[in-house]
C-alpha cells in the first residue's frame, strides 16, 4: 500500500458525513462551482465540503488541493498552499476546483484580499491526468530600470578578496546606473581595513568602518540608516551573482514594489549546485531552509523553479522596500545573529503584505566562508537556541497556525515535499535510556547488525544534541521482541530504548523469514544523558532484543561496534 492510500485510509474519515440542506442551498445560490469538466472525475462529498467551507466567512474564492485517479487509484495528490498570489501568478496553483461568489468570474484569482479567500485543505478534486506545472517565462530582454534608487548594503570583515568577488559581480550585473553600494566593515584588522578601503575607492562603494560585537541587526540597520535609495538590498559578502543574470537585482527591487509584496528574496545555489536557499518554511524545529542540500531540479509542482510566496526569506540576499522595512521598525537588535531575517519577514507578512522568493533566477552563495557554523560552538549553539525561542515566543500565534504557505498535510519534519504520515520512530523522540541493564543472555537465531554511531546537534523533529544509532536485529519465528541498543562503558552498562524502522534491504537478504524488511531499528541517545552517566573513552555499543519481563537477549559478538566518544 502506498503512502498516499495509508494516508487516505487515516485521514478521510469526513467522507459520507451529513450536511443540513440548506447549507448546500445557500452556497449553490451564492458561488459558481468551475472546473474543467473534461478532466474531472466526480468527488461524491465535495460540494457539501465547498458547502461547509463558505458557511464560516464570507468568502469570494474557495478552492480545494486535488489528486489524480488512474486505473481507479488515486495517486499524485497537490496539497496546495493557503492563499498566495505570486504562487498563483507564477503556477496557476488555484485552478482545479474552484467556487466564486456570483459576479467574480472575470477576475484574475491572484487579485483578491487575504481575508476573501479560503483554502480547503481535503483533496475534492480528482483529475484524470497529471496536471501540468507552466514553463517558467523565458528570460526577456526588458528589465524595468527605473523602479527607484536602490541602496545594497553588504557586511564585510577580514574578507576583501570575497568582497571584491561579490561587488565585481553586482556591478556588472547592473542594467540601471541609480544604485549604490554600502560596505560596512565589523572591523577588519590594518590590512584588511586598508585593502576594503582601496576597493571602495576602486569601485566607488559608500565604506564605513564599524568595529564592535557582531549584530548583524544592528549593523544592517546602521547601513540603511547611511543609504539614499527607496529600495534596500541586504547582501552577504559570500554572495556571487552570475555572469549570465543580467539586471536581477533590478528584478528583485522591481517585485519589491508591487503593491501586496514585502521582502524578495531568491534562489541561492552552493557553488557545487545544490540548493541552498529557495524559501524559508516553519517546520517541527523552527524556521528551515527548504529542500536545503538538494540537486537544483524541480521538486513539488514547481516550488523550487518557479517565483512563489514563501512566510520568510533569508537575509543573504533579501530586498524589501525602505517605507516597509522602515514601518517593521528593521532589524531586531534583540536578535543580533540568527533569525532576524524570519522575525523581519513575519512581521512584514503580518502588515498584509507577501514576501516573495524569486526561484526562476538563482545566485551562488559560499555559505560558512564568512562565519562558522553556530553549532561548532556550544556558547553560540546555546544562544542560538535562545534566539529560536525568542523567534517562538514574539511570533507563537502565526508559528501554532501553521505555515500558511505550507499545506498541513505536508510533513512539518521534513526539508522536502513528504506527506505528513510519520512511521512511529520519527515521532518517537529521544530514546528512553536506564542507567542499568541486569543480567544480559546470548540468544540464539539471532541476526544483528550496527550500522553506525552519530553525535547529532539537531533534527527536524525538534530533537537537539542526542546520538544516533542505526542498525537491525530480529530472531527467527520471534517478531515482536523490542530492539534495544546496549550501551557498555567504565563497567558499566545502559540500555537504550530503539524504535523499528522498514530496512527492505535486510527482506531481501532473508527472505525466507517472515517480516525480516521490518528489523530495522533507530535510537536516539540523548547527550546530557550520556554527560550524566560519564559515558566517555571507548565504548561498545551493539543492538539486542528485549522481552515483555524486560529480559536482554543479545546476539553474536560480531553485531557489536567499538568506538570513541
Amino acid at each position: 500500500m502506498s503512502k498516499y492510500q495509508q494516508y487516505i485510509e487515516k485521514t478521510e474519515k469526513w467522507r459520507g458525513a451529513k450536511t443540513d440542506r440548506h447549507i448546500v442551498d445557500r452556497f449553490m445560490s451564492r458561488y459558481d462551482l468551475i472546473y474543467d469538466t473534461d478532466d474531472y472525475i466526480p468527488e461524491p462529498d465535495g460540494i457539501r465540503e465547498f458547502a461547509k467551507a463558505a458557511s464560516k466567512g464570507d468568502y469570494d474564492l474557495i478552492y480545494c488541493d486535488e489528486d489524480v485517479v488512474r486505473d481507479h487509484q488515486r495517486m499524485k495528490p497537490y496539497f496546495k498552499p493557503d492563499y498566495s498570489p505570486e504562487s498563483e501568478k507564477s503556477l496557476d496553483y488555484i485552478s482545479g476546483m474552484v467556487a466564486l461568489k456570483k459576479g467574480r468570474r472575470s477576475e484574475s484569482y491572484y487579485t483578491y484580499p487575504r481575508d476573501k479567500v479560503c483554502h480547503i485543505s481535503r483533496v475534492l478534486y480528482h483529475r484524470s491526468r497529471e496536471r501540468s506545472v507552466p514553463d517558467v517565462p523565458p528570460e526577456d530582454s526588458f528589465v524595468d530600470k527605473s523602479p527607484g534608487r536602490i541602496s545594497v548594503i553588504i557586511l564585510s570583515k577580514d574578507h576583501p578578496d570575497m568582497l571584491e568577488r561579490c561587488v565585481r559581480s553586482i556591478l556588472s550585473s547592473l542594467v540601471s546606473d541609480d544604485v549604490e553600494i554600502i560596505l560596512i566593515d565589523n572591523g577588519s584588522g590594518n590590512g584588511a581595513r586598508r585593502r576594503y578601503e582601496e576597493i571602495a575607492m576602486a569601485y566607488r562603494l559608500r565604506y564605513h568602518y564599524r568595529p564592535g560585537d557582531f549584530n548583524y541587526s544592528e549593523l544592517n540597520n546602521y547601513g540603511a540608516s547611511q543609504a539614499s535609495g527607496d529600495i534596500y538590498i541586504f547582501m552577504n559578502d559570500d554572495v556571487e551573482v552570475p555572469f549570465n543574470e543580467k539586471g536581477i537585482l533590478e528584478r528583485m527591487a522591481t517585485k519589491a514594489t508591487e503593491d501586496n509584496v514585502g521582502a524578495v528574496g531568491i534562489k541561492l545555489l552552493y557553488p557545487d549546485g545544490r540548493i541552498q536557499h529557495c524559501g524559508i518554511a516553519l517546520l517541527y524545529s523552527g524556521p528551515s531552509h527548504k529542500l536545503q542540500g538538494y540537486k537544483n531540479e524541480r521538486y513539488y509542482y514547481g516550488y523550487s523553479d518557479h517565483d512563489i510566496n514563501t512566510i520568510a526569506v533569508t537575509g543573504a540576499c533579501l530586498c524589501v522596500r525602505r517605507d516597509r522595512f522602515d514601518k517593521t521598525g528593521g532589524f531586531d537588535i534583540s536578535l543580533p545573529v540568527a533569525y532576524n531575517d524570519v522575525d523581519l519577514c513575519m512581521n512584514i507578512y503580518k502588515m498584509g503584505y507577501y514576501n516573495v522568493c524569486l526561484n526562476s533566477h538563482s545566485l551562488i552563495h559560499y555559505e560558512g566562508a564568512t562565519r562558522t557554523d553556530d553549532r561548532t560552538s556550544r556558547l553560540a549553539y546555546d544562544r542560538l537556541k535562545r534566539e529560536r525561542e525568542q523567534l517562538i515566543s514574539r511570533h507563537g500565534d502565526l508559528i501554532d497556525g501553521g505555515d500558511p504557505f505550507m499545506n498541513k498535510n505536508l510533513s512539518p519534519y521534513s526539508l522536502d515535499f513528504d506527506i505528513n504520515l510519520p512511521s512511529e520512530w520519527e515521532l518517537a523522540g529521544i530514546s528512553e535510556v536506564r542507567s542499568s541493564v541486569g543480567r544480559m543472555k546470548r540468544g540464539t537465531h539471532i541476526h544483528a547488525a550496527l550500522d553506525g554511531i552519530e553525535y547529532r546537534l539537531s533534527d527536524a523533529y525538534g530533537n537537539e544534541d542526542f546520538y544516533e544509532v542505526t542498525g537491525w536485529i530480529f530472531r527467527e519465528g520471534i517478531l515482536d521482541l523490542k530492539p534495544v541498543v546496549v550501551i557498555e562503558a567504565g563497567g558499566s552498562r545502559y540500555a537504550a530504548e530503539a524504535f523499528r524502522m522498514r530496512r527492505v534491504d535486510v527482506g531481501e537478504v532473508f527472505p525466507k523469514f517472515k517480516k525480516s524488511a521490518d528489523s530495522g531499528f533507530i535510537a536516539r541517545i540523548p547527550a546530557k544523558k550520556m554527560e550524566r552517566y560519564e559515558v566517555k573513552g571507548e565504548i561498545k555499543v551493539y543492538p539486542a532484543l528485549m522481552t515483555g519481563n524486560r529480559r536482554i537477549y543479545k546476539g553474536d559478538d560480531e553485531c557489536m561496534r567499538k568506538t570513541e566518544i
